[in-house]
């Protein structure tokens, strides 16, 4: 049973990412507005990501939406990092446009799903590149689009938040957007809590290669993710990009562990 499952899904799952592959390169091929463009990238990938959620049996609890689903305003939205699926989770909440690291271009298939999701590849390392990926995510902002960053720059194995990495933190400065921090915990796998002893079947970290994690998750029947927002960071002229980033960190380290001690 389990065989037939993990094997079904990932044909059918196949399927689905190759058919938004289709659909989003004809977009890219006949679409030269930018602004438009992102716009049926983001909305294209938000459906794919429902579709997503369903084949992997991902379950999302939305707690305090309010200004992403009400959407008076576009935001730099902020989130812990646990796995691939937040790409997902937070894409079915509000369609995005995400910053991804530039390594994550050449992983196939995470790398061609987020080019075609209107995703932003960004060179941490490259002083000359950082200065040039900050201007393109101004950019976007400026035209009205929520952008999705995870500050810790790579996926954990869930036992804390990592450090957050502040630079583009400044682009939502400059362009005068609002921060929206929001938090991921992934909250049951098959019903049952989940464990240091099983969390390397949901949490994507070092250590663990994609086809291998990917297929393992195949096999499970069922995973429960809570998607909560938090507090909105208020830009204004004054603010700094530490002060920032320190308010964002303890915003999501808080609700993290605070959810832990509530379970």
């Amino acid at each position: 049973m389990v065989f037939i499952r993990k094997y079904t899904k990932a044909f059918i799952f196949f399927l689905l990412v190759l058919s938004f592959l289709v659909v989003s390169y004809t977009v890219d091929l006949l679409i030269g507005n930018k602004r438009k463009k992102l716009g049926y990238f983001s909305k294209i990938a938000s459906f794919m990501s429902k579709c997503a959620l369903i084949i992997l049996g991902v379950r999302v609890k939305k707690r305090n939406l309010s200004n992403l689903v009400r959407k008076k305003e576009n935001y730099l939205i902020v989130s812990n990092h646990l796995t691939y699926m937040d790409v997902f989770v937070i894409s079915t909440v509000v369609p995005s446009v995400f910053i991804a690291n530039s390594e994550l271009k050449e992983q196939f298939p995470l790398g061609a799903v987020t080019k075609y999701s209107g995703g932003v590849f960004v060179e941490r390392r490259n002083r000359a590149s950082l200065l040039k990926d900050m201007e393109n995510i101004k950019d976007i902002l400026s035209i009205g689009f929520d952008m999705v960053l995870f500050p810790e720059a790579t996926t954990s194995d869930g036992e804390k938040i990592l450090k957050f990495r502040t630079p583009f933190l400044a682009s939502a400065i400059e362009s005068n957007v609002n921060i929206q921090p929001i938090c991921l915990k992934y909250r049951e796998l098959n019903g049952s809590a989940i464990t240091p002893s099983n969390k390397h079947i949901v949490y994507f970290y070092e250590g663990i290669g994609f086809f291998d994690h990917f297929f393992r998750l195949l096999e499970q029947k069922s995973i429960s993710v809570e998607v909560e927002e938090l507090e909105t960071i208020v830009i204004s002229p004054e603010s700094s990009r530490k002060a920032v980033s320190d308010l964002a960190y303890k915003r999501i380290s808080d609700a993290y562990f605070q959810h832990d001690t509530n379970t």
